[in-house]
C-alpha cells in the first residue's frame, strides 16, 4: 500500500485485557497504525460501515451484543459475512476456537485477502510473523486443514503449478491459459504457498526465491514429474 496511506486494524475481543494487549503490543510493531478495537458482533459490524479496515484480528468466541454469550458460531457467522462482503480483506484469527473454522474452509480457500491464524498462547515472535503475513495478503491454514494440508489442493491451483514448472508460463500466460487477471494468478500462488507449507517470509532457505522452493516442495509431494 502507498506510504502516506495510514494503516487501520480493528481488533475484535470480548476480553479487554486481551484487546489492550493486542493493541499495545500492534502499536509497538505498528507505531504509526490507527488501531481500533471491538468486543462484540454488533460493535465489529458498526465498525465496518465507513470502511473496511486493512486488517482484521477476530477472536471467534463473541458475544452478539453487550452481556450477551459469547459463543464460537457467532464469531463463525460474522467471519463469513465479512469474507462475503469484503473479498479482499485482510483477516488475523487469534483464537483457541481455531479448528472450527473447518466449518467454513471453502470460503477461506476462495477469499482473495491475506488468512492467517493463530492461538492466543503463541509466542510474540511468530504472531507478529503471521499478523504481517495477513497485512501482506498471505494465508496460513494449517491449523485448520491439519498434517497433510496438500491433498486440498484445487483443481485450479494444481493447473497453475503445472503450467508454470510443466510448461515453463510465466504469470501472464498463465493467466490468459485460464481467461483470468494476473492478479488472479498471483492470489493462486499466495494459496498455494500455504498449502505446500512454504513460508514466503522465511529468508533462511540457502537463496532460493520462492518459485524455486515451490517447484522442490510440489516435486517432492508428487504434483509434477
Amino acid at each position: 500500500m502507498p506510504n502516506d496511506q495510514i494503516v487501520r486494524i480493528l481488533v475484535v475481543d470480548d476480553h479487554h485485557t486481551v484487546v489492550k494487549g493486542t493493541a499495545a503490543f500492534l502499536q509497538n510493531h505498528y507505531s504509526d497504525a490507527q488501531i481500533e478495537t471491538a468486543s462484540t458482533v454488533e460493535e465489529t459490524l458498526t465498525a465496518f460501515q465507513t470502511s473496511p479496515p486493512n486488517l482484521l484480528i477476530l477472536d471467534l468466541s463473541l458475544p452478539q451484543e453487550p452481556e450477551a454469550e459469547a459463543r464460537p458460531e457467532h464469531g463463525i457467522a460474522l467471519l463469513k459475512q465479512l469474507m462475503e462482503q469484503y473479498p479482499e480483506l485482510n483477516i488475523a484469527i487469534q483464537s483457541t476456537y481455531v479448528k472450527t473454522l473447518v466449518r467454513v474452509l471453502h470460503e477461506i480457500d476462495d477469499h482473495e485477502g491475506g488468512f492467517t491464524t493463530f492461538d492466543k498462547g503463541l509466542p510474540e515472535t511468530e504472531v507478529f510473523k503471521r499478523v504481517n503475513s495477513a497485512l501482506d495478503g498471505f494465508s496460513y491454514t494449517r491449523e485448520i486443514k491439519g498434517k497433510h494440508p496438500s491433498i486440498q489442493l484445487k483443481p485450479t491451483w494444481l493447473k497453475v503449478i503445472k503450467l508454470a514448472f510443466e510448461e515453463g508460463l510465466q504469470d501472464r500466460a498463465i493467466a490468459k491459459e485460464l481467461s483470468v487477471q494476473e492478479s488472479t494468478v498471483r492470489h493462486y500462488w499466495k494459496k498455494i504457498y500455504d498449502i505446500l507449507e512454504i513460508d514466503p517470509t522465511d529468508e533462511r532457505q540457502d537463496g532460493k526465491n520462492l518459485r524455486i522452493r515451490t517447484q522442490i516442495r510440489a516435486r517432492e509431494r508428487g504434483l509434477i514429474d
